[in-house]
């Protein structure tokens, strides 16, 4: 949460104390939610609310029938590391910790909620304009900010109720130590009907802090970490690439000897399962509460590369097609290959009018192609990698390596993708592939 602490005045409520967490249960005031709405973010719910039919419809029942929305509404539920109680059914609630504590579930309500008290409190015209450009949570406290003292001249205008939950700890330290373990289990339960995906849960758990610390600070903001948060390159996709330098690591660790090269091609969801495994385990992480805290030395060496890798991948990728044809002219006559030229006269889609990017830095390519040819090569960066006392490390400068060698490479890899009939699923997918690739690049390496 933004702010420390929100209070928050119930219309009726009963509470629970008997229990390992104490819960309060109610309906809570117009004015109790525009206030919570200040305070709010969502680092504790494990989806991103985003505009969509549910953020429609539950602003068309508060249109339509606001007194019965607290009867057909799931309402919020909040996690508060302390709750202080006042007069008059008012609770203060105090955040210490935003990544548990805050809007664990019915973040899409609250987002609907804004929305519409934010299109009361403006003119229609006005609110039309300004309001069709939020699509997500992180978009409306900005413009909510901005109009504040509009919403205070009409929230006495506003007659509906929302359904409220708070949990909270139990007195003493061993209270907060069963709040702090329980509430990432609670958001999880509470959004299983979301269909969350691993990745989000574990981001949550803090199993993947370790690879957004090592990435390129570009890359990391363009990661989709949450369900529905909008970015540009999925979670899995920065998982699977950090196995190529986790493979070098010589030790008895949970994942590694069921790991399959292929897998970060053609099984990222088994890559993130496996990683989930290796971060669970007590001899690679610790318990923190509600997270987990990377504790090894050779995991985190390993992690520690993945900020050359997307960037590594980005130059295989372009310097592959002028590469393989040194090898074997006729790239782009494959099928599966698209090739930029904007002065092309033709609906052939063999030709593009857009210019293709590559995956990870967006830089310009002349060909689109399926990254299936690439990955053996990718995940051949391994063999440039060592790993000594423990710690993992880049054994040559990768980026000389790919600039010096892949012509060479693409000699005999050429005739494997002619082999796989030209075809980046079979190439992607066979193993004896990645094999050579790595055979290719440990070949090459200095004596």
């Amino acid at each position: 949460m933004k702010n420390s602490t929100v209070i928050i005045r119930f219309d009726e409520f009963c509470s629970r104390d008997n229990y390992d967490l104490r819960r309060i249960e109610g309906t809570a005031t117009v004015d109790s939610i525009i206030r919570l709405i200040d305070a709010a973010d969502m680092h504790a719910n494990p989806r991103e609310s985003k505009v969509g039919d549910v953020t429609d419809e539950i602003q068309e029942s508060l249109a339509e029938t606001p007194r019965w929305f607290h009867f057909k509404s799931k309402g919020i539920l909040i996690a508060a590391g302390e709750c202080k109680t006042l007069e008059r059914r008012r609770f203060e609630l105090i955040f210490e910790n935003d990544g548990i504590e805050g809007i664990l579930d019915g973040g899409h309500n609250l987002l609907a909620i804004g929305l519409f008290i934010l299109r009361k409190a403006l003119p229609e015209e006005e609110a039309a304009k300004i309001l069709r450009g939020i699509k997500r949570w992180e978009q409306l406290p900005p413009i909510w900010n901005e109009h504040r003292d509009k919403i205070d001249v009409i929230k006495g205008e506003l007659d509906f109720l929302i359904p409220l939950e708070i949990i909270y700890p139990q007195a003493g330290s061993q209270g907060l130590d069963t709040f702090q373990n329980a509430v990432l289990e609670v958001a999880r339960a509470r959004n299983n009907n979301a269909q969350l995906t691993e990745e989000t849960k574990a981001n949550k758990a803090g199993f993947y802090t370790e690879i957004r610390n090592s990435l390129d600070p570009v890359l990391e903001k363009e990661g989709e970490w949450k369900t529905n948060d909008g970015g540009r390159i999925k979670a899995r996709d920065f998982v699977a690439l950090a196995w190529i330098p986790l493979s070098r690591i010589n030790e008895n660790l949970p994942g590694l000897d069921a790991f399959k090269p292929s897998f970060i091609y053609n099984s990222k969801a088994q890559c993130v399962n496996l990683f989930n495994e290796l971060m669970e385990s007590d001899s690679v992480s610790k318990k923190d509460g509600a997270v987990r805290n990377l504790t090894h030395p050779s995991v985190k060496s390993a992690i520690a590369l993945l900020k050359d890798i997307p960037r590594l991948y980005d130059l295989i990728y372009k310097q592959f097609p002028e590469a393989y044809n040194q090898a074997s002219p006729g790239f782009g006559r494959m099928t599966c290959v698209s090739v930029y030229d904007p002065k092309k006269k033709t609906s052939d889609p063999k030709y593009l009018k857009k210019q293709p990017k590559t995956k990870f830095y967006r830089e310009s390519v002349e060909y689109d192609f399926p990254d299936g040819f690439i990955m053996p090569l990718v995940w051949a960066l391994r063999e440039l990698i060592s790993y000594k006392n423990g710690s993992i490390a880049w054994s040559v400068d990768p980026y000389s390596f790919i600039n010096q060698n892949l012509e060479d490479i693409m000699r005999v890899y050429h005739g494997m993708v002619r082999l796989a009939e030209y075809d980046p699923q079979k190439v992607g997918k066979s193993g004896s592939i990645y094999e050579l690739a790595c055979n290719e690049f440990r070949g090459r390496l200095p004596r």
